[in-house]
């Protein structure tokens, strides 16, 4: 964990005098905190040191926030923060962000599809997971093929699958590959949990923490928010454009939701210690595939 004074050591390397340094409580990855100036106060987000297990696309995966950020807020009407100083060039990479209102709690499925329906209408250059050391190519289906690799060979090597699951699970996505269809490279945030969504009186305030964001195929930000219980008819009639229904898209919507769950299982075997629990997340993913 790091320390306070390493909080306002980094605070000064901004330019910004501390107050006080207050834990935020939330969040699973980067250590978050309040940091109070004598003008305002802000949020500084950690990311964790280079010993911490990774999966492949959260190497650097803070580097991505930045041009994020500023997309976000030059082309949509996104309730985002501003990001007023990052550094990464020490030993842990943080960003300074402003502090918006609001907390985590009810909020509009419609206002969330709405802002959704913002977000994808960016559109990147290339496919992928941008600004990071995560692969990026020229071919939606090409580069997602190479991440559910990735991401299995993650699990295959922390432990938590064995040779025959990899093997299986590769299996399923070249078997199924030709449903993985061309689209324009629209930026997702793959994030959108309560705790990454704040409001105030059922109005959304602020939609936080885009560093899983990447440029890719908008069906699998709703499988992401399927595993939320978001993707609802409010959500859509609020994206302003119905789910693709066929069976191709049946079969994305489990290719994607499975590497979605995935992850799962590596962060709570490698990085939370529990083999029982990340097994519980291979079961479910190995149910999801059953008539694949």
């Amino acid at each position: 964990m790091t320390t306070e004074s390493e909080v306002r050591r980094m605070a000064e390397s901004a330019g910004m005098s501390l107050n006080a340094v207050r834990p935020v409580g939330a969040g699973h990855y980067n250590e978050s905190y309040f940091i109070d100036t004598d003008e305002e106060t802000y949020v500084i987000r950690i990311a964790p040191p280079d010993d911490v297990p990774k999966l492949f696309y959260e190497i650097d995966m803070m580097k991505s926030e930045p041009a994020i950020h500023e997309a976000v807020l030059e082309h949509t009407d996104i309730p985002a923060p501003r990001i007023v100083f990052s550094d990464f060039s020490g030993d842990h990479d943080f960003i300074i962000l402003e502090l918006l209102p609001g907390r985590s709690g009810y909020f509009s499925d419609t206002e969330l599809g709405r802002y959704v329906r913002g977000l994808h209408n960016i559109k990147g250059d290339r496919y992928g997971y941008p600004d990071r050391a995560a692969p990026v190519g020229d071919s939606w289906p090409g580069i997602f093929q190479k991440y559910a690799e990735l991401i299995f060979q993650d699990c295959f090597s922390c432990g938590i699958i064995d040779r025959a699951e990899y093997d299986r699970f590769l299996s399923v996505y070249e078997k199924h590959s030709a449903s993985i269809h061309e689209c324009d490279p629209c930026l997702l945030h793959l994030d959108l949990w309560t705790q990454n969504i704040l409001t105030e009186n059922g109005t959304i305030t602020g939609i936080l923490d885009f560093d899983r964001g990447l440029y890719g195929d908008p069906e699998l930000e709703f499988a992401v928010l399927d595993t939320y219980s978001t993707a609802t008819p409010d959500f859509f009639d609020g994206y302003g454009s119905a789910r693709p229904q066929d069976h191709d898209a049946q079969v994305r919507q489990k290719l994607y939701i499975v590497y979605e769950l995935i992850k799962y299982a590596f962060i709570r075997h490698a990085r939370g210690g529990s083999r029982s629990t990340g097994r519980m997340h291979v079961e479910q993913c190995m149910n999801l595939f059953k008539n694949l």
